[in-house]
């Protein structure tokens, strides 16, 4: 008994619609299979990734009559599931890559990855570009494997001062893709590069938001490691020329000095703020996990859709969540489960261009006696100084604690020349301090359009970067995050004061 007759096929000509049960259909080669083997099915497991992490099917058959063949790799697996009652629904293309027989009883395994993924992406290659924007550099990956492209506009102009690649293409376009806070796959044929978040189709239409209520038999499992551990910057490296020195760009709120660090060296001071902005993103949407079982399968939802819940805890409920990884799983018994892993939704990262700005630029003509640091006491600012503070240099990261200020209160003070009245090696992203909140929320529990709620002074607002569910929710997110923000206030009064 060959391939051709191994898999089942339990689909009928009529829908069922008394008693719905699990269906598939599975082409190999481009031939339907028959139902000689469906005794024979134990097994059928679907994942499907996001990213360039090949989508994979196994299937489990009995070879408990020894009659199976092993057939060979490379042969190519079109795979539908679904409802009796409702239909199929196409999950892909898979390529044969892995056989295994393994007994008593004896069981044959086949495992396949998403044809789409060519293998040529994954070979090494050595080259460089110069002085070229992102979508310059997805193109020509794109060419070279015939293939399509599309890149976000936000994205498309991105400058790449200098990229050395020696790696696979695949790899390289994970690494842009991690940078740029952004996900690179291939599907039907075309090489896509869009930003997490963005819940799109390949032509661009706006995902369906999935709501899902609490049924018997569902099951779920939510974690969180928010709290005093929780990182809330990220810093990256990059070799300036000019100075001949390695320097750093610290994004974020390093006011607790939790901070998370990049090993990679970057070519420029733009290539490590990117790596260092998608860094922080990627560690705020991956702080709250949610992964969810619906006892019945769902066979139409994908990565990369918005997720909302009722029934469950109100941390979960008022929030959107962002789709992952799906994995079906169907049985010997018309057992039809499927599995989700979410993580928050965050959407529309803002522009980074001001980003690159020195800010040091305004000041170059200034000569700084000394510094002065500030941290968090209760509802006020308290600031530490040292050196000549007839003109000195406010830096404006709020520090949870003293211990937290006086360090960097001393690393700041051995960079001023005092002489000149020049630090040697300004490179941080000085970030504004905060004046007032907002976040977005929507109407309808759809994830567009989506409407903003503010709280405090606008002027410079702290974006908090998820979506709610009601104005309601996003309202009291605000408040809970309004005290330390009275700090920051009290800290910008003093700033104010001083000059």
């Amino acid at each position: 008994m060959g391939i051709l007759s191994t898999v089942g096929n339990m689909i009928g000509d009529v829908l069922d619609s008394t008693s719905p049960h699990a269906i598939y259909k599975l082409e190999v080669d481009g031939t339907v299979i028959n139902n000689e083997a469906i005794n024979r099915f134990m097994s059928m497991t679907i994942t499907d990734n996001r990213g360039l992490e090949s989508d994979t099917i196994e299937i489990q058959l009995s070879d408990h009559d020894s009659k199976l063949q092993i057939p060979p790799k490379g042969a190519v697996i079109q795979a539908w599931i679904g409802w009796s009652n409702e239909g199929l629904v196409y999950k892909g293309k898979y390529t044969v890559k892995e056989v295994e027989h393994a007994g008593a009883p004896d069981v044959l395994t086949l495992r396949a990855s998403s044809a789409d993924l060519k293998s040529s992406l994954k070979q090494k290659k050595e080259r460089s570009f110069h002085n070229v924007t992102l979508q310059d550099v997805v193109q020509a990956i794109a060419h070279a494997h015939e293939l399509e492209y599309s890149v976000q506009a936000e994205l498309a102009q991105h400058k790449i001062v200098q990229l050395v690649q020696n790696e696979s293409d695949a790899n390289l376009l994970t690494r842009l893709a991690d940078e740029h806070d952004a996900i690179a796959t291939v599907k039907n044929g075309i090489l896509l590069f869009t930003a997490k978040g963005t819940s799109q189709t390949i032509s661009g239409q706006t995902l369906p938001t999935y709501l899902i209520t609490r049924d018997q038999g569902d099951n779920h499992l939510y974690s969180s490691n928010d709290g005093g551990e929780e990182i809330s910057a990220v810093r990256a490296w990059y070799y300036d020329t000019e100075q001949a020195k390695k320097l750093e760009v610290v994004y974020g709120d390093a006011s607790n000095q939790n901070i998370k660090e990049l090993r990679h060296i970057h070519q420029d001071k733009q290539s490590a703020t990117l790596a260092a902005k998608a860094k922080l993103l990627d560690l705020k949407r991956t702080a709250i996990k949610l992964n969810y079982t619906f006892a019945k399968g769902k066979p139409d939802i994908i990565p990369e859709m918005t997720y909302l819940f009722e029934g469950l805890k109100e941390q979960i409920d008022d929030i959107y969540w962002l789709g992952t990884r799906i994995i079906h799983t169907l049985d010997a018994d018309g057992g039809y489960t499927s599995g989700i892993e979410l993580e928050v939704f965050c959407p529309d990262a803002d522009d980074v261009a001001e980003l690159f700005e020195d800010q040091f630029e305004s000041e170059k003509d200034k000569k700084w006696t000394g510094v002065v640091v500030y941290y968090q006491s209760g509802d006020k600012a308290v600031p530490l100084t040292k050196g000549d503070q007839s003109n000195p240099k406010h830096f404006t990261y709020l520090y949870v604690s003293k211990e937290a200020a006086q360090a960097r209160l001393d690393r700041e003070y051995s960079l001023l020349d005092v002489e000149t009245g020049k630090f040697s090696a300004h490179n941080e992203l000085e970030i504004k301090p905060y004046t007032g909140l907002k976040t977005q929320y929507t109407v309808g529990k759809k994830i567009t359009p989506r409407f903003w709620v503010t709280l405090g002074d606008q002027s410079n607002p702290k974006v908090i970067d998820t979506v709610y569910q009601s104005k309601k929710a996003a309202e009291q997110r605000l408040k809970r995050e309004m005290p330390r923000l009275n700090a920051k206030k009290d800290m910008i009064q003093q700033v104010k004061g001083a000059d």
